[in-house]
C-alpha cells in the first residue's frame, strides 16, 4: 500500500504528478486499487473537469472522491487556497465510491442501500463519508449505517465552500453533488484499520438546558431564552456580520450515549435563535466551551504516539475548521503528528463523522479525526520516537495560561455550587433531606412508579411526647433525640435508594421506591424497635415514635400520598396510644 499527496495549483503541476504515481505504480508487484482524493478551495471549482481528466488519462480505473473544502491538509501542512491530491494505491485492498443525492433520494433509503451493500461485503474495513447540503438531513443515514459490523470504520466530514448558508460541493469521477453525500469503501482481508480522534475543547460556565428546537438544527431556546442572550451576557459576542467567526470557538459542549460531542453555531437569526450544522435535542443539557491551545497539542501527541505503535502505510485527516481558526499559525504544529508516521491528506470540516464505542454514527464538532490504515504485518519502517512536544507561540502560551487560569476557577465555583445544592437538599440538623428536596424527590419517583409500575412505599414518623422531652430534658437533648433517629434511619435505609428526611419538628418522612406494603411494614417496625433500643434519654428513660405506612397507588398524587400518611401516623398516635405502626 502507498499513498502520495500532492499539492497543486495548476493542471500542468498534476500531470507530472500523475506520471510520477504512475512509476511508482510499475513497481508494485500487484495494483488492486487506486482511490484519488481531491480536496480542493472554492477558488479552484473550475479546475475540477481538468483534474479529473488528468487523472482518468493515466488511471481509468481509479475511483475519485472529494470536496471543495475551507481547508486542505498535505503531509502535515495546510494548503492556501490550493487543492490537495492524494493518490492511495493498494496491493491486496480495494475500494468503491457511491454518490447519494438526497434531492432525489431520501437520507434512510440511501442508508439502506449502502448498508446492504456493506452487508454484502465481508471484507469491508473503513467507509469513508463526505458529505455536502447546508443542514443536509444525515441522521437518517447514519441510523442505517449503524446497524453495521462493528469492526468497520466511519469517518468523514461535512464539506462546505466557506459561504454561509449555501452548498457546498462533493463529487466522484462520475458524479456532482450539491445536496448528498459521496462515499468510499475499503476492503480487503489484509486491510487494517485504525480510527482516533482528539478533543480539547473544555466545558466553561453552567449547565443549560435545551428546551425549545425548531427541527434538529435550529436551537431557540436555552432555559426558556434565546441562544443568542447566552452568547450576548457570558461573551459579549452579538449578532453581528462577524457572529460566525467569533462564536465559532466557542462550541456547546455536552454528552449523548457516553460520548462527548460539540456544537458550533453557523448562523444567528433575527430573533436570536440559532442554526447549527449537527443536531440537537429538547432535554440534552448543555454548557459553553473553549478551547484549551495546550490540552489540544497534548491529545494530538498522545494521538501520535497511538498511530506510531500501529505503524500506518497512510493516514486520512479530518479536522473541524474552529481548531485551525484557534490555532492560527500554531495549527501546523497539531497536524505534524502525521509527518513522522506516514504519507497524510484531508481536509477541515464544519463537522466531523466518527464512530462511538456502541457503534453508532455520530456528528461532532471540534474534533480532528484521524483513519490509520496499513495492509498486511507492521513492516513500515517508521520510527516509533515520537518528536517531543511543540512549543506554542508567546500569545498562544498566554492563552493557555489563562486557559488553566478559567479551568481552575471554573473547578472551585462548581465546587462551591455544588455545596450550595447540597445545603439546599439539607437539613442541618439532622443531616437528612429537608421537606422541600422530600416533596421534590416524592413527586420525582411517583412518576417513576406509574411508568415502570413499581411499588413504592412511605413512613410518616412523629416523636412521641417530644415536647415533655424539651421541656423537661432541654432543647439540646430534644436536638440529641432527634439526631439519633435520623442517625438509625440513615443506617436502616438503603443508600441511594431510599430518600429518609425531616418534615419539621418532630417528624419525619421516609420515601421506599420498590417497596411493598408488608416490607414497609417490617422496616417500620424494625425502625420502631431500634429507636427505642438506642435514642435513649439522659436519665435511661426510652424514646418512643409512631409511625404511618403507605403505599402508592396508582391514582396517588404527593398531595394525596402525605394525607393517607398522615391519616395512618393520627391513628397510630391518638387512636392506639402512641409506639405504635399503623398500615393503611
Amino acid at each position: 500500500m502507498k499513498q502520495i499527496p500532492y499539492a497543486i495549483h495548476t493542471i500542468k503541476e498534476l500531470q507530472a504528478c500523475v506520471e510520477e504515481v504512475r512509476e511508482t505504480s510499475r513497481q508494485l508487484k500487484h495494483l488492486s486499487g487506486v482511490l484519488v482524493s481531491v480536496f480542493m478551495d472554492p477558488t479552484k471549482k473550475a479546475m475540477l473537469e481538468g483534474i479529473q481528466k488528468a487523472i482518468q488519462a493515466v488511471f481509468p480505473e481509479a475511483q475519485v472522491i472529494g470536496s471543495v473544502s475551507s481547508g486542505e491538509i498535505v503531509n502535515g501542512q495546510l494548503l492556501d487556497q490550493g487543492v490537495a491530491v492524494n493518490f492511495t494505491l493498494f496491493e491486496e485492498s480495494t475500494v468503491r465510491v457511491f454518490a447519494y443525492d438526497f434531492g432525489a433520494k431520501k437520507s434512510s433509503s440511501a442508508g439502506r442501500e449502502l448498508l446492504s451493500i456493506l452487508q454484502a461485503d465481508r471484507d469491508a474495513a473503513a467507509v469513508e463519508i463526505i458529505s455536502s447540503g447546508f443542514h443536509l438531513d444525515i441522521n437518517p443515514f447514519f441510523k442505517q449505517l449503524s446497524a453495521a459490523r462493528r469492526k468497520i470504520f466511519f469517518f468523514g466530514g461535512l464539506a462546505d465552500d466557506g459561504s454561509l448558508g449555501k452548498n457546498g460541493l462533493v463529487f466522484t469521477h462520475s458524479a456532482q453533488l450539491h445536496h448528498g453525500v459521496v462515499v468510499a469503501v475499503f476492503s480487503g482481508k489484509t486491510l487494517h484499520v485504525q480510527g482516533s480522534s482528539s478533543f480539547g475543547w473544555k466545558p466553561l460556565g453552567r449547565t443549560m438546558t435545551v428546551t425549545k428546537m425548531e427541527g434538529d438544527y435550529c436551537l431557540q431556546e436555552l432555559d426558556g431564552r434565546s441562544p443568542l442572550e447566552v452568547f450576548e451576557r457570558y461573551l459579549a459576542i452579538r449578532n453581528t456580520d462577524d457572529f460566525l467567526v467569533e462564536a465559532l470557538t466557542f462550541p456547546f459542549y455536552f454528552e449523548r450515549h457516553g460520548t462527548i460531542l460539540a456544537r458550533h453555531p453557523r448562523r444567528c437569526r433575527d430573533d436570536g435563535s440559532m442554526m447549527f450544522g449537527a443536531d440537537l435535542h429538547v432535554g440534552e443539557q448543555l454548557r459553553l466551551a473553549y478551547g484549551d491551545p495546550g490540552d489540544i497539542i497534548d491529545n494530538a501527541m498522545a494521538l501520535q504516539e497511538k498511530m506510531a505503535s500501529f505503524k500506518p502505510e497512510a493516514i486520512f485527516v479530518v479536522s473541524c475548521v474552529a481548531r485551525w481558526m484557534l490555532l492560527g499559525s500554531d495549527t501546523e504544529k497539531e497536524l505534524a503528528i502525521c509527518k513522522h508516521l506516514a504519507p497524510s491528506a484531508g481536509f477541515y470540516a464544519y463537522g466531523e463523522f466518527m464512530r462511538n464505542s456502541s457503534g453508532e454514527i455520530m456528528v461532532s464538532n471540534m474534533t480532528l479525526v484521524t483513519i490509520a490504515m496499513r495492509e498486511g504485518f507492521c513492516m513500515g519502517r517508521q520510527s516509533n520516537v515520537v518528536p517531543s512536544r511543540p512549543k506554542l507561540k508567546g500569545h498562544r502560551s498566554l492563552m493557555a495560561r489563562l486557559v488553566h487560569f478559567i479551568e481552575t476557577t471554573t473547578k472551585e465555583l462548581e465546587e462551591s455550587n455544588r455545596q450550595l445544592t447540597h445545603l439546599a437538599q439539607i437539613d442541618r440538623l439532622t443531616g437528612l433531606f429537608n421537606r422541600g428536596e422530600t416533596e421534590a424527590n416524592l413527586k420525582t419517583l411517583l412518576q417513576q412508579t406509574r411508568e415502570y409500575q413499581e411499588p413504592l412505599s412511605v413512613l410518616m414518623m412523629d416523636v412521641d411526647d417530644f415536647k415533655i422531652i424539651n421541656d423537661t430534658y432541654g432543647h439540646a437533648v430534644g436536638d440529641d433525640t432527634l439526631k439519633s433517629i435520623a442517625r438509625i434511619l440513615h443506617k436502616n435505609t438503603r443508600r441511594g435508594t431510599d430518600f429518609p428526611g425531616r418534615w419539621g419538628g418532630d417528624e419525619f418522612f421516609v420515601i421506599l421506591p420498590g417497596t411493598t406494603n408488608d416490607r414497609a411494614r417490617e422496616i417500620a417496625q424494625r425502625i420502631g424497635e431500634l429507636i427505642n433500643e438506642q435514642a435513649l434519654l439522659p436519665d435511661g428513660a426510652v424514646v418512643t415514635t409512631s409511625i404511618g405506612v403507605v403505599t402508592a397507588a396508582t391514582d396517588d398524587t404527593p398531595d394525596s400520598l402525605f394525607k393517607r400518611a398522615d391519616s395512618a401516623l393520627y391513628e397510630a398516635k391518638l387512636i392506639r396510644g402512641k409506639n405504635n405502626v399503623v398500615v393503611h
